[in-house]
């Protein structure tokens, strides 16, 4: 074997694809080349190193959880204020509707005229009695009118009103 095909065999047996045959050819030409010898000793330290190093259980320190974990908070906040950037011009134009919107209602209502209330008006045609009337006046009183009961049910059920029979 050369010297050159010594060490791609060399890469070859760290990754373990090194037959027996080709084996014991390297180690025969590193008996008689110091570089191949010195190269060989060195990829076995290695070899042995890794596989130490392998072996070895390293265990975290103490507050790698929490560390770990306020990282992913960290991220998490900064993505959320990421995707509110990037929503913003799409929800611009929604947002600045609602408020016009809202606006325009309070201008409306703060700045309409007010409506007076209707007035219960008598009809001179009708009845002068209401039920507003008969109902929350005093029928003790020492007046001379006094209300009969055909009276009291021609205002309740009076035509156009909503409590009788239109």
């Amino acid at each position: 074997m050369r010297c050159r095909q010594v060490r791609k065999a060399i890469d070859s047996n760290m990754s373990g694809q090194i037959e027996r045959d080709q084996r014991l050819a390297m180690l025969a030409h590193s008996e008689e080349c110091a570089e191949c010898r010195q190269a060989l000793e060195s990829a076995a330290i290695a070899a042995s190193l890794i596989r130490a190093r392998a072996l070895q259980e390293i265990e975290p320190s103490q507050f790698f959880k929490t560390r770990v974990l306020a990282a992913i908070r960290e991220r998490a906040v900064t993505t959320a204020r990421q995707s509110a950037v990037r929503m913003w011009p799409s929800a611009r134009a929604v947002v600045f509707s609602m408020f016009a919107f809202v606006a325009l209602l309070l201008a409306l209502n703060l700045l309409a005229p007010k409506r007076l209330e209707q007035t219960a008006v008598i009809d001179p045609g009708r009845n002068a009695y209401s039920i507003e009337r008969v109902v929350l006046e005093d029928t003790n009183s020492a007046s001379d009118e006094s209300l009969t009961s055909g009276q009291v049910l021609d205002t309740v059920f009076a035509q156009g009103d909503s409590y009788g029979i239109d």
